[in-house]
């Protein structure tokens, strides 16, 4: 039974054992006036342990003649005589007990108990009448079973005892009066074998207590208010609970009588009541205990973190999916607020063979995990497969939350694997470094695109996209990775085949802390996709490296010259880049075209590290450019060059990087100061797949005077936007700004706002949460206050950089500290980027809340700091869904505002206008009305004419489009789709005013993806 056994049938399998038993084998004897001659047959022995299993005596393919034999029983039979039903049932002589005992228990659970409804009282001492006694509580399945299987001549027990249904609460005390209940056991096969008819065709769905608040899910998040319900008993065949293994039924089922738990090692009530809470899917799907698993259902953590593992079946692992949910105990109240979303505070491992589960609490309390599963082959439906109460009384110090919570879980998995690749350097999940740098090794099987994506708790992605790099030789890849501080990572990897198009899977996952000094790497020179070698473009235009073919270049004496050959209608150009600011204002780029070959002739005076991208432009085509070659260049360097540290260089040869989100298929994003709109070009490409064939996704427009590229976005997913400016030499470019655009659901934009959840752990828990870097030490012999200021001048261009507001405050602290006067030029420029990025945050939590008032503020202040134009993008953003929030208002308004006589005056249509039915149909569609009750018009004249809570204008003021399903918003559209607007104002101004309403609300339920979208336990293709 999905959700466990109702109240109702406890009680009656418990309390009405007794005076049912009488009535239920008078029911059953009855045949001629005769009981049934069970003395014929030779009586079983005593209970035993099984010498089989069911997988050694049953599969269902095996008894498809005897499922099909009970599916085509006459209806009639209901209403028989119970002899008349078990002659139809066993009719087939050459059964044996168990195909009997197989078409009993089908015929029973094909009947949905407590949805019969009857017009008339079923015939006497009839099937139909024992179900009505179950569903009145004076019989129950136990019986009824037992009953059937006596009269086909099968021994059958009734079990007595208790078990684990939906009355049972994780981590209590097992109560034998409210956990009672009765079960099966029946003799076939030489041996004694359980059956539950009840648990195997009853479901309770929705059964809450009001205990528990949703505070994590590895599936989208949503709040889940939890409130006190008794759930529904659904309809449901449940084939594990036919035959279920002692070892495996003993867990939710407990005997009265140990004997009957057929077990060698029989199971104590403690062992029973303490437990950790598995239901069938748990067995269904293969999985296992192993030693590091922990068996008591209520754990402690220590030092504020715990695991738990399990063990799955090789064989099948590929096929299986996992999710959990945790909840926080709304009875043992902490400080601070119970709704707080413990979101990416969970490790989820699925290897081969192990499923692990690592958690860690930034606040005490009392948690619930719920660990859901499924088989991608037999459903879409998660089940629960068990469940753990967690004791926090110490929360983890200075916890943050994970860098992503990827639903493949972390580590090489099945998916790795069928992807062509094979970890070579790192075979685990979790990967430690002490400076920073780390390489990772695949073994590629095929040739492929490869992508790859660097993510922390508290830096931006697009920022993050500098420390990463692939190199992709032969059948080896190679990610090399320069973290820019301590702390933890994840690096996702993304693989399709080549020329696919679209985003690529996520195929593995690594989580990266670095342990090492305040202090990281550098960034690597800029790279257009973060991969060395050819291009996704190449192709496209021809191009072909002709002198040097491969991903990186040796520059011997500073100096190199490239060579490609591409389609007469390319033109290439080029961008070369380094960190070093200093050693920036010494590099020539030269381009020259001969014999139809483009060569590049790179002057690299200063010995250090260099990027060369090459792009391709069409003809006639000239804001537009496109990827096909990247090399790493290293320069040795030459005469009157430098060493090419650079590391007190004030040359700034950083490019301006940001992260956008959106909900439009359409973004629009500024040039950025410093490029000139006649040479602004740009490149525009999926972060982790390959770019479709689509035409005109980019252009560059004027609007309200400002220059601004406009992006076409029609998939939902992450894109990134590098804009580049003409550099003076011929044929070559500058990046000067590289945005990552992500586009989600309404509901989804900035859900992962660290700054939102770590003041929110602040106020819970009363106390700070470091996210700061720490104090840096002094070099080696550095003592004097000189020194400390350059460090700490040091770590403020840093945290700049980063954009760390957290970490830029503390910076910021330190460099006062020394004596820093209010003018010191880098202390004024990290003061007003800090203020910028206080408003950026205030921004994106007015933006995610949607909040119209919080938004004007925010922006009103954003404008006011706006520091370098470092908030354009996010002010032009914010203002958009300013201007579309204030539309829904004004849209909602309009209906609430109406003139309640043009209301009255369509409710006294006979027959509407054309277009009039459909605009109300769509409305009361929307509102939550079914499409074959407003298809009548007459049933819309009722629902206009109600009053109180279910008055039309209620609804409409409390609509919220989030909670409306997909195919609603479609149907709605559907109605409406033949008509405009001045259609509808010119048969009747009241309906043109809910028919706008109607179009603009569904455009929001389809913009959030409908209700579907946020059914947590239904696999989301």
């Amino acid at each position: 039974m999905g959700s466990g056994a109702s109240k109702t049938e406890h009680r009656s399998r418990a309390d009405s054992g007794a005076k049912s038993a009488k009535s239920t084998n008078s029911v059953m004897s009855q045949s001629n006036g005769a009981p049934p001659q069970y003395n014929k047959r030779q009586a079983p022995p005593p209970p035993s342990p099984p010498k089989s299993r069911k997988v050694d005596i049953f599969r269902e393919e095996d008894f498809a003649e005897v499922d099909s034999h009970v599916l085509k029983a006459p209806p009639k039979l209901s209403n028989g005589t119970f002899r008349e039903l078990v002659t139809y049932l066993s009719s087939n002589p050459e059964w044996d007990d168990l195909a009997k005992v197989r078409a009993i228990f089908r015929w029973v659970t094909s009947v949905d108990v407590f949805s019969l409804k009857m017009d008339s009282a079923p015939a006497k001492q009839s099937p139909m009448e024992y179900f009505m006694k179950i569903q009145n509580n004076t019989g129950n399945h136990a019986h009824l079973f037992s009953g059937l299987c006596q009269m086909a001549g099968v021994h059958c027990e009734i079990i007595s005892g208790m078990n684990k249904s939906a009355a049972y609460e994780i981590g209590k005390k097992a109560d034998r009066k409210s956990m009672g209940a009765q079960w099966n056991a029946v003799y076939v096969r030489g041996d004694w074998h359980f059956v539950d008819a009840f648990w195997a065709s009853a479901c309770v769905v929705g059964k809450k207590t009001g205990e528990w608040a949703l505070v994590d899910t590895d599936g989208n998040m949503e709040e889940d208010e939890e409130e006190v319900t008794e759930g529904t008993t659904q309809h449901r065949i449940n084939e594990f609970y036919f035959l279920p293994d002692p070892e495996e039924l003993i867990w939710t089922h407990y005997p009265d009588k140990q004997e009957w738990q057929l077990l060698k090692k029989p199971v104590t009530v403690q062992q029973f009541e303490e437990h950790f809470y598995v239901r069938e899917r748990f067995h269904i799907l293969g999985m296992t205990v192993t030693p590091k698993s922990r068996l008591p259902c209520v754990l402690t953590t220590k030092d504020g973190e715990i695991d738990m593992e399990f063990g799955l079946p090789p064989q099948n692992s590929t096929n299986l999916r996992y999710k959990y949910m945790l909840y926080r105990s709304r009875t043992i109240m902490s400080e601070g607020s119970v709704d707080l979303f413990l979101d990416r505070f969970v490790l989820f491992e699925h290897h081969e063979d192990l499923l692990r589960f690592a958690l860690r609490f930034p606040i005490k309390g009392t948690f619930k995990m719920d660990i859901y599963g499924l088989d991608i082959n037999v459903s879409d439906v998660f089940d629960l497969c068990c469940s753990y109460v967690i004791e926090c009384p110490k929360a983890k110090a200075n916890c943050l939350p994970l860098p992503d919570c990827p639903p493949l879980g972390w580590g090489p998995v099945q998916k790795t694997k069928e992807a062509g690749l094979k970890a070579v350097s790192h075979k685990n999940a979790q990967v430690v470094t002490k400076d920073g740098y780390v390489e990772i090794r695949l073994d590629k099987e095929r040739a492929m695109a490869l992508h790859q994506q660097l993510k922390h708790a508290v830096l931006d992605d697009a920022t993050l996209s500098k420390y990463c790099l692939t190199r992709m030789e032969g059948n080896e890849a190679t990610i090399y990775l320069r973290l820019p501080q301590k702390g933890e990572y994840a690096l996702k990897l993304f693989a399709q085949d080549e020329g696919a198009v679209g985003e690529a899977d996520n195929v593995l996952n690594y989580l990266i802390e670095h342990q090492g000094t305040a202090e990281g790497g550098k960034p690597f020179p800029n790279t257009t996709h973060g991969i060395l070698g050819k291009g996704p473009d190449a192709d496209k235009f021809g191009v072909k490296p002709i002198s040097h073919p491969g991903g990186t270049i040796d520059a011997k004496g500073g100096k190199v010259s490239v060579k490609f050959k591409a389609k007469d209608n390319a033109e290439l150009v080029c961008e070369v880049h380094t960190v070093d600011g200093k050693a920036a204002q010494t590099v020539t780029a030269t381009r020259r075209n001969e014999n139809g070959e483009w060569v590049f002739d790179l002057d690299l005076p200063d010995k250090g590290e260099y990027s060369l991208n090459v792009f391709a432009k069409e003809k006639g085509n000239e804001n537009e450019i496109f990827n096909v070659h990247t090399y790493l260049v290293e320069s040795e360097g030459h005469a009157g060059g430098g060493q090419g540290d650079g590391g007190d260089s004030d040359a700034d040869s950083a490019i301006r990087v940001e992260t956008v989100e959106t909900s439009d298929k359409e973004v629009f994003i500024p040039v950025p100061p410093g490029c000139d709109p006649q040479t602004a070009m740009a490149e525009f490409h999926r972060r982790n797949g390959q770019n479709g064939p689509e035409t005109q996704r980019l252009e560059l427009i004027d609007l309200d005077g400002m220059q601004m590229f406009r992006i076409h976005l029609d998939d939902y997913g992450e894109y990134m936007l590098n804009v580049y400016t003409g550099q003076g030499q011929e044929g070559r470019v500058q990046n000067v700004a590289k945005y990552q655009v992500n586009r989600r659901r309404p509901g989804e934009l900035y859900s992962g706002n660290i700054n939102t959840i770590m003041d929110t752990l602040h106020d819970d828990d009363n106390k700070p949460s470091e996210t700061a870097a720490p104090t840096p030490e002094p070099s080696a012999g550095a003592s004097d206050e000189e020194e400390r200021k350059r460090m700490a001048k040091k770590q403020v261009q840093q945290a700049m950089d980063l954009k760390d507001q957290k970490q830029l405050e503390a910076a910021i602290a330190r460099y006062k500290d020394l004596g820093v006067p209010d003018d010191d030029p880098v202390l004024v420029r990290a003061q007003k980027l800090l203020k910028a990025l206080k408003a950026k945050a205030d921004l994106m939590e007015a933006s995610q809340k949607r909040d119209l008032k919080a938004l004007e503020a925010a922006i009103k202040q954003a404008k006011e700091v706006n520091f370098e134009h470092q908030l354009d993008v996010q002010i032009a953003l914010a203002t958009r869904l300013k201007d579309h929030l204030q539309h829904m208002e004004k849209l909602r308004h309009a209906v609430l505002n109406m003139d309640q006589k043009v209301v009255a005056e369509l409710k006294t249509y006979g027959s509407p206008p054309d277009g009039v039915h459909q605009s109300m149909m769509a409305t009361f569609l929307l509102l939550g009305s079914a499409l074959k009750e407003v298809k009548v018009w007459k049933t819309c004249q009722a629902l206009m004419s109600k009053t109180g809570k279910e008055s039309m204008m209620r609804k409409i003021s409390q609509f919220n489009p989030r909670a409306v399903p997909i195919k609603v918003a479609e149907a709605a559209k559907k109605v409406i789709a033949p008509y405009s607007k001045e259609q509808i104002r010119d048969a009747s101004a009241g309906a043109a005013t809910f028919f706008i309403w109607a179009q603009g609300m569904i455009g929001e339920v389809e913009s959030y993806g409908g209700a579907e979208q946020s059914d947590q336990l239904r696999l989301q293709k």
